[in-house]
């Protein structure tokens, strides 16, 4: 109710256009963190839940299971059937019938010639290779003999002829298609093989037919003088010529009408069957089911599925808007933060969505460490101090990718805990080593956290080793573009940045160095303000730097009339000579005119509220109790607000502990010896009389808060009043 009603005061002080602009930003994040996992999810890439893609040949990491019926002809396996159908026709060779009674005619021919005589003419005649030395031995032998051999020619070539005399060429193209049979056309001639498939080392080739007809005639006729089976083989080489060929026109027709035969490859999916399994081999034809099923998905989110994502993406938004007005601490920031935030919300997401499916073209199906999801919460926890601020963005967007089809069971989790860790090395860094370090551990422990969900997603090892680099490159990323964009933000919106206050808190500026020149004092006060601010808001949790930098500035008005202050005057008080009342006026003129010099040179107003209110609504008591007196004696009448301060009472925990260590600094000036108790003593009378007269009801302190205050005040004092002893002198 409190936080309500918290909402409600914060929105009344909005323009029109402030809650219009505000409303549309709203409702922009609200409508990129629903429709744009919706588009991811209607996208053909995501229909099957798959942690990424695989390669013939790889170890599947999981299940995979298909979510409806689908089918699809397989053109791949479709043509490589054709293929094995094409290559299983044999080459085909064909008996010729003319060469097969040509060779017949001609040993006919050879054998009348021989026993005319006149073999050597029809040698010539013929055109046949002449063997001399054969013509010569077959001359010589007996006419038994040269019958005997004549006749074993005869019967060796009859069967040759048979069997078919293959050419050289024929042989050569089966082998060269990595062929190791061939078939042999039917034929209506009694050939022996006719219509057989034979290995082709049977098959005699014309190349080889001597060394088949000395084995041939070995085996039949043992007997036989090696000289004539030599003369058979001679005989029958110069006779023979191929008369089985490789048949071109025939091999191609059937294997052209083998592929036709071949009927489409139908491969049919039904919802719930395993198109991987998880620890087996994954093969092309799964890869194609896989790919075909992405292609031609005709993807629709169920109305009820899409209702769920509204529901729970409202319901992010809104609590995240109303934690966003819980935890900025400045009002004033409110609306320029809130609009900064829900703009970069939707940024962030627009450009989660390209990479989720830049990734998804490139077959990377774990996409989490590759989410921009850590620069928001470091920028938001950067620019406004508080790590509460950029966790609840955090929350949101990992609560956004919940819902992202690329998601696993440990998403928001790992999320949270990179987003959470990068956050908890965040530091206000002093020196420039700090981002280094700050980037380097947040780094490590995004990659730990990485390298401990991949291996609970147990992907493979190249799988965890891209995870864990890119995880670290997105921190590393994270950091410097925040080292980038910081500065400009606070360049733009002057944002009072953990960096920039502490630029702020060096005195030597030319506003400080005039206040120490002109009103040394008032100068010296500053100082020890800010650092007893300082100590303080450390005590307490509050934003010290802050305060240190109020402290600095929070009397910078007091140079333009120095000598009208205690504490740069020496010895002669100039409100002697003036009345009370302008005294008053003129005390009170240092607010205003702080105001306007820290305007002036562009101080934050988290500063210049400080300087507004660190002397609140107060009553000057001195110059009213003067004022008084004097009335008294002249029967005249003070108005009490000629001598109260018209600024604001404090309505932060910095602005009232600058506050408190002013009055106590300015205090504590005046005790004589001063110890512990005298401090405690003073600072408790002007903790309560603040607490009178109402000045400390808007700074969310607790009593607690400034019990720790006034000892980090008296802490403070001990140091500052203490006094070295005196050495006796020699």
């Amino acid at each position: 109710m409190k936080m309500t009603r918290m909402i409600a005061d914060s929105l009344s002080v909005f323009s029109l256009k402030q809650k219009a602009l505000l409303f549309i930003l709203i409702f922009l994040a609200g409508v990129a963190g629903i429709l744009f996992p919706l588009l991811l999810s209607a996208n053909p890439a995501f229909v099957l839940d798959i942690s990424r893609d695989y390669r013939a040949g790889e170890l599947s990491d999981e299940d995979v299971i298909a979510p409806e019926d689908f089918s699809y002809v397989d053109e791949v396996a479709t043509d490589e059937a054709v293929r094995r159908a094409a290559e299983n026709i044999l080459p085909q060779f064909s008996y010729s019938v003319s060469a097969s009674i040509s060779i017949r005619t001609r040993f006919n021919d050879f054998s009348q010639a021989y026993a005319s005589g006149n073999l050597s003419s029809f040698l010539n005649d013929s055109g046949a290779e002449i063997d001399g030395a054969a013509i010569k031995k077959l001359k010589s032998l007996s006419g038994d003999e040269a019958a005997l051999v004549l006749s074993l020619a005869s019967d060796c070539l009859t069967e040759l002829v048979s069997g078919g005399i293959f050419s050289d060429e024929g042989i050569q193209v089966a082998r060269s298609g990595g062929y190791f049979q061939v078939q042999l056309e039917p034929s209506g001639v009694p050939f022996r093989n006719a219509g057989k498939v034979i290995d082709i080392d049977d098959a005699v080739v014309i190349s080889d037919i001597y060394r088949y007809v000395i084995g041939w005639v070995s085996e039949l006729h043992p007997d036989i003088d090696s000289g004539n089976a030599d003369l058979i083989a001679d005989i029958i080489a110069m006779n023979a010529v191929p008369n089985v060929d490789y048949d071109s026109v025939l091999t191609v027709a059937m294997r052209e009408n083998a592929a036709e035969t071949v009927p489409p490859i139908l491969v049919e999916i039904e919802e719930g069957d395993y198109i991987l399994r998880r620890d087996t081999i994954v093969t092309d034809q799964q890869l194609r089911t896989i790919g075909r099923m992405r292609e031609n998905a005709v993807v629709s989110i169920p109305p009820l599925r899409a209702f769920g994502y509204l529901v729970y993406i409202t319901a992010f938004l809104i609590m995240t808007v109303f934690l966003l007005f819980y935890f900025i601490q400045y009002r004033y920031r409110l609306f320029l933060y809130l609009t900064i935030f829900l703009s970069a919300i939707v940024l962030t997401l627009t450009l989660s969505y390209f990479m989720v499916l830049m990734l998804a073209s490139d077959g990377v199906m774990y996409a989490d460490p590759f989410l921009p999801f850590i620069f928001l919460p470091l920028f938001a926890t950067a620019v406004t101090g508080r790590k509460r601020i950029g966790f609840s963005l955090g929350l949101f967007l990992a609560g956004c990718a919940v819902i992202y089809p690329t998601s696993k069971s440990f998403t928001f989790f790992y999320l949270i805990v990179v987003i959470v860790s990068s956050m908890l090395f965040m530091r206000s860094g002093n020196e420039r080593m700090d981002i280094i370090y700050q980037t380097l551990f947040s780094s490590l422990s995004s990659a730990l956290v990485t390298l401990l969900v991949s291996v609970i997603y147990s992907l493979p090892y190249s799988a965890i080793v891209t995870s864990v680099l890119v995880s670290m490159i997105n921190v590393v990323v994270s950091f410097i573009l925040l080292s980038i964009v910081l500065p400009i933000a606070e360049k733009i919106f002057n944002i009072p940045t953990s960096y920039r206050l502490h630029e702020l808190s060096f005195t030597d500026t030319p506003t400080l160095n005039r206040l120490s020149q002109v009103a040394p004092g008032t100068f010296n006060h500053s100082k020890n303000v800010a650092e007893m601010a300082y100590d303080a808001c450390k005590a307490i949790g509050a934003n010290a730097e802050i305060a240190r930098v109020g402290g600095l500035y929070h009397d910078v008005g007091k140079a333009e009339h120095p000598e009208y202050f205690i504490e740069n005057q020496n010895g002669r008080n100039v409100h002697d000579e003036i009345n009370k009342t302008l005294s008053a006026a003129i005390i009170k003129s240092h607010v205003k005119l702080g105001v306007e010099k820290a305007k002036e040179i562009g101080l934050p107003q988290e500063v210049i509220d400080i300087i507004s209110e660190h002397h609140g609504n107060d009553l000057i008591k001195y110059f009213y109790n003067e004022a008084v007196r004097e009335a008294k004696d002249r029967a005249l009448v003070v108005s009490e607000e000629d001598f109260r301060y018209t600024g604001r009472i404090p309505a932060t925990p910095e602005s009232a502990v600058v506050m408190l260590a002013d009055c106590s600094e300015a205090a504590t000036r005046t005790l004589k010896n001063p110890n512990h108790q005298k401090y405690e003593k003073l600072i408790n009378s002007i903790i309560i009389d603040k607490m009178n007269y109402k000045q400390l009801n808007n700074s969310q302190l607790t009593i607690n808060d400034l019990d720790k205050i006034k000892e980090a005040f008296i802490l403070y004092l001990m140091g500052r009043d203490h006094q070295r002893i005196e050495y006796e002198k020699d």
